[in-house]
């Protein structure tokens, strides 16, 4: 099976440890002159503004007497 895979950013490079985990040896392409993602904090930067409270530092304080 041949696989190619679009993009060496985050998504990508999982995706092809997986398949290489299953014995599937992709091909990656990539535009840029760098793997990974540009922001190399990026998915910790996502989670904090998709949070469900505005700030969790405050909100355990007032919930859970934490600081």
């Amino acid at each position: 099976m041949k696989v190619a895979i679009i993009g060496a950013g985050t998504s990508g490079l999982s995706c092809a440890i997986e398949l290489e985990r299953n014995g599937i040896y992709p091909v990656i392409f990539e535009r840029n002159n760098f793997i990974g993602e540009y922001h190399p904090h990026v998915s910790a930067f996502l989670g904090l503004i998709t949070r469900p409270v505005a700030d969790p530092i405050n909100t355990w304080i007032k919930n859970w007497g934490l600081s």
